[in-house]
């Protein structure tokens, strides 16, 4: 008797947890994808990076300053060890898992 009670309440948690997925109590966001350029100011080897005519939905921005060093926000302040050319890559990415990534070099004198 036991046994049978088990496998009973064993079949039934089965078929309450597998009730049909209703899409219609969830509020999924809604963004526009983002989009930017890299805009920066130069003061000898001092450089600020920030989003260039963002548009769409920005959540959080990423940079590759090209030196091996990262950085997150906007803006971001970075200061170079010495001067040359680098490549820098900027990822933007919102809430809805959209994803921009773009480069520009830039050289610092």
């Amino acid at each position: 008797m036991m046994m049978r009670t088990g496998w009973l309440l064993t079949l039934t948690s089965l078929f309450i947890a597998c009730e049909p997925y209703d899409l219609e109590r969830f509020d999924f966001p809604k963004c526009q994808p983002p989009q930017a350029g890299i805009d920066y100011q130069q003061d000898l080897l001092d450089v600020q990076f920030s989003l260039a005519d963002p548009s769409g939905d920005v959540g959080s921005v990423g940079w590759d300053l090209g030196d091996g060093r990262t950085r997150v926000g906007n803006p971001v302040y970075h200061n170079y060890a010495r001067p040359g050319t680098y490549t820098i890559t900027m990822v933007i990415a919102n809430g809805c898992d959209d994803v921009y990534r773009t480069s520009r070099t830039i050289s610092i004198r």
